[in-house]
């Protein structure tokens, strides 16, 4: 498979395993990901929530 480049579009309060489990399972198979949200500057923090219904 071909490597490709893909961004990742995420904004605050993502919900964690949204945006982390398919991240890094493209980057373990070889992919260039990266992950971006709007009005944030790199290297800034975005807010992730892990919602528990139980």
């Amino acid at each position: 498979m071909a490597q490709k480049r893909i961004l990742f579009l995420i904004g605050d309060f993502v919900e964690d395993y949204e945006i982390m489990v398919p991240f890094q399972m493209l980057v373990m198979i070889g992919h260039d990901c990266h992950a971006v949200c709007p009005g944030k500057k790199a290297g800034d923090y975005v807010a992730t929530a892990i919602h528990d219904f139980e």
